[in-house]
């Protein structure tokens, strides 16, 4: 990673989109995964010098996974076989909706408090949040919100804020990322 990269950054946003690729988190690829693994390497190197600066980190969606397999974690490639239903990702292209709720006391709790629905277009979702600390879940159990509280900011969401009326994890990014 050039190292000028990051530090002409204040925080970093790892955006949604395609799956990370099973070989990241040491699993064989289950047939319906669509990995960008050109996309993984640039990303994950990205995250590791955001990390090494102790800039804020904001993961949406894939980016919340991309955080937790930095973090030694792993994933459930399709979260249908797993929770039995498709209210995640309910269509190509239509976003579903759910309850979520968050850890007292957590960041997340502390960003969205006040939110019990939030958006929802994934497929894959955490197993393991490796050396993260899960603090949002779905009502039926999947993580939605992970975070390190021994980071400034440091803070995976699994829904897209950036498509909500009141997307309060980036309102939150922004503000970790002014000076001081």
């Amino acid at each position: 990673m050039d190292a000028d990269v990051v530090r002409v950054l204040d925080g970093l946003v790892l955006a949604g989109g395609a799956d990370v690729a099973p070989e990241r988190y040491d699993q064989p690829p289950d047939p319906r995964t669509e990995p960008r693994p050109d996309r993984d390497a640039g990303e994950l190197a990205l995250l590791a010098g955001a990390l090494a600066a102790d800039l804020p980190v904001l993961g949406i969606c894939r980016g919340l996974q991309l955080l937790v397999v930095a973090h030694g974690g792993a994933l459930h490639q399709h979260l249908p076989d797993v929770v039995g239903h498709d209210r995640h990702r309910p269509a190509p292209g239509r976003y579903g909706a759910h309850p979520v709720r968050f850890a007292p006391g957590s960041l997340a709790g502390a960003v969205m408090a006040g939110v019990d629905r939030v958006n929802s277009y994934h497929h894959q979702g955490v197993a393991d949040p490796g050396r993260l600390v899960a603090t949002g879940w779905a009502d039926d159990g999947v993580v939605e919100a992970v975070e390190d509280p021994r980071r400034r900011f440091l803070l995976g969401v699994q829904w897209h804020p950036e498509n909500e009326a009141d997307p309060r994890p980036v309102t939150a990014l922004v503000r970790a990322a002014r000076p001081s």
